[in-house]
This record gives structure tokens, sequence and C-alpha cells, in this order.
């Protein structure tokens, strides 16, 4: 989590690979504004779990 984007990762075995990564990133935002980070927080908390679920880990 940062100022401008996160990452997240977490094991996820299917037919491409071991893993799924997350990366958010908002080049449009400066590394010195902390005005957003709570929104990207936010998202990552929905988004992330959200979109693991879909992938169907663990059944290659």
């Amino acid at each position: 989590m940062g100022t401008n984007g996160a990452v997240s990762t977490t094991s996820c075995e299917t037919s491409g690979g071991e893993y799924f990564t997350l990366t958010l990133q908002l080049p449009q935002i400066k590394l010195t504004d902390g005005t957003h980070r709570k929104d990207i927080e936010r998202f990552m908390r929905a988004y992330f779990p959200a979109t693991v679920k879909t992938l169907g880990c663990g059944k290659t």
C-alpha cells in the first residue's frame, strides 16, 4: 500500500502459475500526495479477494 498505488499477492495455483499478484498504479498521483491512500486501500480490500475468487485457485 502506498500513496499512488498498491501491490497484493497470494498463492493461487492455476494452469497459468502458482501465484496471483494485483498491481495498482496511479502515476497521475504525486508520491507526496497521501490524500488517496484510504481510497486505494478500500479498492484493494474489495477488488483483490473478489478477483481471487473468480480464478478457481487450486483447481488445476
